[in-house]
């Protein structure tokens, strides 16, 4: 049976913005940032330099500047002020889930082209994380869990631990190249929940789809957990499908 199929342009992010000469600068201002957070040991409350001379110290333009702390932002390492500036949020964001290139947020992308590469590897990633998920790993699982059941009226905070709750399962497969890889797509991953989350008309169907993978993932059932995860893809796949058709 032929699978219903969709237009997978129709449903983008916004168009994409500045590169120098095909260059991703603002991917490099990423890194320079967070050179500079740890050269100069600021803590969660602290500020950083005006845009302005961030680009002057980095030698790039201000665009550039602006979008690596956009990117920042959506990860919630950094918090901008309106009238005040830029101040560091969280130092979490410097190991896990630590942007590497902002181009992934800067480009028009298709969800659902998005939906089928998760789909290569994410069930696989549940069912590694059944077998090598820690203790302390699977704490982590279920903290993200809990924190979708208290956000389903906000959708910016469900959005993040919905991204954190897959981070959480691909850190715990054990793999450092599917861990360097989800830090890689970490910006489209958690832009696509942003989007998603607004569209989505029952969130509790997806935290029941999510309870369902973590519980097979926390008594260690691989097929169960690879299974789980690849009917919740699925029926995030339907999702996207339908919204693409409106």
């Amino acid at each position: 049976m032929r699978r219903p199929s969709a237009d997978s342009s129709k449903l983008t992010t916004k168009p994409r913005q500045r590169q120098d000469g095909g260059k991703d600068v603002a991917s490099e201002v990423i890194q320079r940032i967070r050179n500079l957070i740890e050269q100069r040991r600021l803590q969660p409350g602290m500020k950083l330099p005006p845009e302005r001379i961030l680009a002057t110290l980095f030698k790039v333009g201000r665009p550039a500047v602006r979008e690596a702390i956009k990117a920042l932002g959506m990860l919630e390492v950094v918090e901008s002020r309106h009238g005040d500036g830029t101040y560091i949020r969280s130092l979490s964001g410097l190991s896990v889930g630590w942007p590497t290139r902002v181009i992934s947020i800067q480009e028009s992308f298709s969800l659902i082209a998005l939906w089928e590469v998760r789909k290569m590897f994410e069930p696989q990633a549940a069912s590694l994380a059944a077998a090598r998920a820690k203790e302390s790993q699977l704490r982590e699982i279920e903290q993200e869990l809990d924190a979708q059941e208290n956000y389903t009226s906000n959708y910016n905070r469900f959005a993040k631990h919905d991204y954190l709750f897959h981070d959480a399962i691909l850190r715990a497969a054990g793999n450092p190249i599917l861990s360097d890889l989800s830090r890689v797509l970490a910006p489209l991953l958690l832009k696509s929940r942003q989007i998603t989350a607004r569209t989505t008309e029952d969130l509790r169907k997806i935290i029941a789809h999510h309870r369902k993978v973590f519980e097979a993932i926390r008594i260690g059932h691989a097929e169960l957990a690879e299974l789980a995860m690849r009917e919740h893809l699925q029926i995030v796949g339907l999702d996207l499908i339908s919204e693409v058709k409106r």
